[in-house]
């Protein structure tokens, strides 16, 4: 499966979140807010007619881990 803009939108929202929060709080509370925004938007789409989808959450996932990476550089 080739990724799409949604896809590469998910990592990047995803690795913000993580750098924004990290600047604040601790890195694990940072990745667990990431992880809840994105689990939070795909249970926004399944009650609002739209599609959730498990590849959206990966996606959520190694964003998490980029944003991550990026904040100990």
């Amino acid at each position: 499966m080739k990724p799409d803009r949604n896809d590469l939108l998910h990592v990047e929202t995803c690795a913000l979140i993580v750098v924004a929060v990290a600047a604040l709080l601790p890195m694990w509370v940072a990745c667990i807010v990431a992880l809840l925004a994105g689990i939070g938007k795909e249970l926004y789409d399944r009650e609002h007619g739209g599609v959730p989808s498990w590849g959206d959450i990966i996606c959520d996932c190694a964003g998490v881990a980029l944003g991550a990476l990026l904040t100990i550089i």
